[in-house]
């Protein structure tokens, strides 16, 4: 029966005048764009030196789609490239994805199968997207731009996961002006991946409600997003980093936000649901552009309302946010915990906020939630570090009994331990490191460390 009904298919779209999508025939055969355009029902020709591809095909399972060096592909309107085996995209120096013409909106390419994969390196993609959903595969992408993405292949972002997968990672690259979020996947679909030395610059162009980096983070699958740019374009919509576990979840990994420079966006970083995450070393500066106050703008922002889970939060500058730390629901959040450095929750705080407020009010630490919070060992944006001042950028049980404390001191002493400086030309023989004790040829944004001390990199 399922070959009579193939066979009616085909009769109806050769009936229809329109062309049989080419498959593959799945031999283990690697197939290029040169190699498709000498097969009539490939549907890909060569116009003016480029491989034009009009209409769907699929490369099967256990075939590889292989893209060339200095290979241009123009993708038509609507189409979509759908790979069950492996996508080789790894020219030795560049390669062009593109659209066809300035009216066409392609879909891009489909990695779906279970046992699939992709690598992604030396690549430009513009107009066009990658979606993956390989369950046991994964995805690299290394050296990659990914520009001004139409969003017509997925509502998640130039790169979208849409199956749980792990091992992925994704660094190097630069995410420009994409129309929505740069990378994202679905709210039951966690993955395990690593975001790493990546540029994310004005992404979501829409102004929608998606922040530049969009994940879901649950299960066993562990999220390391670090050493990262990520600069908004002041759009009012769209955030910064948002990680989320809306469904609820069962979760035993950990999501780890370090080191990364967020500037410019709606908020910094938000993390909805329960999980366990760590946020530290990172430079939150100027993410304030959300038009009400009261449904965002915070440098980081944690919302739980479910109480499990755990957010540890270490050694941030928190700058000229709406808010600094916002807290809702009963999240156990650490800021700061000093009092035995032998503990196991112990923290040294080493948080830094400096003009975060809105309406004429500052606010450093809002807890609109009903948890105690440990906030230790931090500088405040007050002149004088004690009690009485601190009390006055801090919203918690002292101004509204029904909700949870925030026990602040002792706050930091002395130097914060972190100096402005200018590397615009740096020495020959400076040396950075990043907080994690890593060398660093050339520090961009962020805080790293310099004859034993930090640095703010701006």
């Amino acid at each position: 029966m399922k070959k009579i009904y193939a066979l009616l298919l085909l009769a109806s779209v050769v009936a229809s005048g329109q062309a049989a999508t080419f498959v593959s025939d799945g031999t283990g055969k690697v197939y290029t764009f040169e190699m498709l355009s000498q097969i009539d029902t490939s549907g890909v020709t060569v116009s003016d030196g480029a491989y034009v591809v009009s209409q769907d095909f699929t490369i099967s399972e256990l075939d590889t789609l292989r893209i060339m060096n200095n290979d241009v592909i123009k993708m038509g309107n609507g189409v979509s490239v759908s790979i069950d085996g492996y996508a080789d995209f790894t020219p030795a120096d560049t390669a062009l994805v593109t659209r066809d013409s300035d009216s066409s909106n392609p879909k891009g390419f489909r990695i779906f199968a279970d046992n699939g994969g992709a690598t992604l390196r030396n690549m430009r993609f513009e107009y066009v997207g990658i979606t993956f959903g390989c369950a046991n595969g994964s995805l690299l992408a290394d050296n990659c731009t990914f520009t001004l993405h139409n969003g017509k292949s997925s509502s998640s972002g130039a790169i979208a996961f849409n199956s749980s997968c792990d091992g992925n990672v994704i660094e190097n690259c630069n995410f420009i002006e994409n129309t929505l979020n740069a990378i994202g996947c679905g709210a039951t679909n966690p993955v395990g991946v690593i975001i790493r030395n990546n540029l994310f610059y004005h992404n979501t162009t829409a102004n929608r409600n998606k922040p530049q980096i969009n994940m879901t983070c649950a299960g066993a699958y562990d999220m390391v997003i670090t050493d990262n740019q990520v600069i908004g374009g002041q759009f009012t919509l769209s955030g910064g980093i948002g990680v989320s576990n809306m469904m609820g979840m069962g979760f035993s990994g950990t999501l780890t936000v370090e080191n990364n420079y967020v500037t410019e966006n709606r908020y910094g970083i938000a993390t909805i649901g329960p999980m366990n995450a760590v946020i530290r070393y990172n430079e939150i500066i100027d993410n304030c552009y959300e038009t009400n106050a009261n449904n965002g703008g915070s440098c980081i922002s944690i919302y739980d309302s479910s109480g499990k889970g755990s957010i540890y939060i270490e050694g941030n500058r928190l700058e000229g946010g709406l808010w600094g730390i916002t807290i809702i629901g009963s999240p156990e959040v650490n800021v700061g915990k000093t009092d035995n450095p032998d503990a196991e929750d112990y923290n040294p705080g080493g948080n830094v906020f400096v003009n975060n407020g809105n309406n004429g009010v500052l606010y450093d630490l809002y807890n609109n939630g009903t948890s105690t919070v440990y906030a230790q060992g931090n500088t405040w944006n007050v002149a004088v570090q004690d009690s009485i001042h601190i009390e006055e950028v801090v919203y918690h049980q002292a101004d509204d009994e029904s909700l949870g404390l925030v026990i602040f001191m002792p706050a930091a002493s002395g130097n914060t331990g972190i100096d402005d400086i200018n590397i615009d030309n740096p020495a020959s023989d400076d040396t950075y490191y990043n907080l994690l004790g890593q060398p660093v040829a050339r520090p961009s944004h962020g805080i790293y460390i310099k004859n034993g001390k930090k640095v703010l990199v701006r």
